[in-house]
């Protein structure tokens, strides 16, 4: 089997995996129907994924990499007011309410998008209440924790608001590893700072301190939770 027909294979599991994740009622005949409509699009960091004129095309669900969301300001400036990492869709709702989002969504990393066409899912909604049941789940839980979210931004420390994204990251992208759990995502220290709108000096005096606990290993791109107790027992003080 050549390398295209490998790389194909892989994007159908990939495909089939993250439907069935979020859509639990789907069934395989409409899986593979889906599949058939869909494709898997790269972006590179920075590149826009998705606003206000395209957010009507497609379902965008996100497969691997780090979302920056926010707003253009007046001057051109990108103001990011919140970051998404979940393989769940990013703008569901505009299938449901129909209205287009006023906001941007932008490639931190390098990221893998699934685009449905909204006109074919739009239908199957129509068809099926169990897939409309589906997404309302996935909306109420979104907005569930984005409450939570703007929550634990405007209460955490910084040393707070570290160990809440090193767990998310290890949720979504750990692999066990002998030490712990590898995070499989590569981040750098730098890429953290401008996540967390800091300086690359204070993230690093923070990544200092988790290592010097024996809480984390951090070299370069590679991180691997060893104490994810100490991670969540931070958190979990908010």
């Amino acid at each position: 089997m050549d390398n295209l027909m490998l790389n194909s294979e892989l994007n159908k599991n990939i495909k089939n995996n993250v439907l069935k994740r979020n859509f639990k009622t789907l069934s395989e005949c409409k899986i593979e129907e889906i599949n058939r409509h869909s494709v898997i699009k790269k972006y590179q960091k920075g590149d826009l994924i998705l606003n206000k004129e395209n957010c009507k095309d497609s379902i965008f669900i996100l497969l691997d990499g780090i979302i920056q969301i926010g707003y253009l300001s007046p001057l051109g400036r990108f103001h990011a007011f919140n970051y998404f990492s979940e393989k769940s869709p990013m703008n569901l709702a505009v299938c449901i309410n129909q209205q287009a989002i006023d906001y941007n969504f932008y490639a931190f990393n390098q990221v893998r998008v699934l685009q449905i066409p909204m006109v074919f899912f739009e239908q199957e909604i129509k068809n099926n209440n169990n897939l409309m049941h589906d997404a309302l789940s996935i909306i109420s839980v979104r907005m569930q924790q984005l409450l939570e979210q703007m929550k634990f931004l405007q209460v955490a420390t910084l040393h707070q608001k570290v160990c809440k994204i090193i767990i998310d990251l290890s949720q979504q992208y750990g692999t066990t590893h002998h030490l712990g759990t590898e995070i499989q995502l590569k981040i750098s220290q730098h890429d953290l700072a401008d996540l967390l709108s800091s300086s690359r000096q204070t993230i690093n005096k923070e990544i200092k301190q988790l290592s010097a606990l024996g809480v984390i290993y951090w070299q370069y791109e590679n991180i691997i939770v060893k104490d994810d107790g100490y991670l969540k027992s931070q958190v979990n003080w908010i």
